[in-house]
């Protein structure tokens, strides 16, 4: 989000299993600390999607919204669409998000895993495809209730509002408690909006219980290579489950659209390949 240009140094690379991938003798809890320090400008302490307080205003020494690659929000998902496809069904929290498209899964024994994913300009959207192409997944697309201008200034600010107040956002997604109980892995995607998930993600998390199963996070940024703040805040609203946070691969958005064959091995190098 907002023209973050912060960590371009490490623009491109993806951040796969216990390193990173320039710098195999530095672990990922390091890195992943040194990048969230260098993101907020020490200890600016962002309110936060884990922190649910209504007008609380987050410091502002982190005024970078990340995933904007250049100018645009979705964080790496920044690619020339804005996703506009229509879902519908299942909403939940209170209120706003974007546009849509799900395949509303038909149920499964849990041998097979759920894509779960936010998506603003495309570039989150193609990797859940891929990676629910290679897992032989089903996609389910979370979308806001209230959709996101496709004004980036727009989509900025608002995104910031809501982030700083704690906001949950109703959202749309076709998905119900007896269908997400046959999945035993979750994979989740998203784009890093001002260092953290994007908020109709939060309401996601809040809405739907995740307890037992495996969590398997991907996502896209403008310069946030680390995840930032969403891993730690992933983890802590998916209540009970296991999140693979050493298992996440994040891309570029401006490299997403030459990214499918690194998602697949990823993919495979986690043993889901179908």
């Amino acid at each position: 989000m907002a023209k973050e240009r912060m960590g371009q140094t490490h623009a491109g690379k993806a951040l796969v299993g216990k390193t990173y991938a320039d710098s195999p003798e530095m672990s990922r809890r390091t890195f992943l600390s040194a990048m969230a320090l260098a993101a907020l400008g020490a200890s600016a302490g962002l309110a936060g999607c884990a922190s649910r307080s209504t007008g609380t205003t987050a410091s502002d020494g982190a005024n970078a919204a990340d995933d904007a690659t250049t100018s645009h929000v979705g964080s790496a998902d920044q690619s020339a669409d804005v996703a506009s496809t229509t879902d519908t069904t299942s909403a939940t929290s209170n209120g706003d998000n974007q546009s849509t498209q799900s395949n509303s899964p038909a149920g499964t024994d849990g041998t097979k895993p759920l894509v779960v994913y936010f998506s603003y300009t495309g570039n989150v959207d193609k990797m859940a495809h891929w990676i629910a192409n290679e897992t032989g997944g089903d996609l389910v697309r979370v979308t806001a209730k209230d959709a996101y201008s496709d004004n980036y200034d727009a989509t900025v600010d608002r995104a910031k509002k809501e982030l700083d107040e704690g906001a949950r956002p109703e959202i749309t997604v076709e998905l119900d408690a007896n269908q997400l109980a046959g999945y035993n892995t979750v994979f989740f995607g998203f784009p890093i909006w001002w260092y953290d998930l994007p908020t109709p993600m939060c309401t996601f998390l809040e809405s739907y219980d995740l307890s037992g199963k495996e969590v398997v996070p991907f996502f896209s940024h403008g310069g946030s290579a680390s995840g930032a703040n969403s891993l730690t805040t992933l983890e802590s609203l998916a209540k009970g489950a296991t999140v693979r946070s050493d298992d996440v691969i994040s891309i570029l958005g401006d490299n997403v659209a030459q990214s499918e064959q690194e998602v697949r091995d990823w993919v495979k190098d986690l043993g889901f390949s179908a």
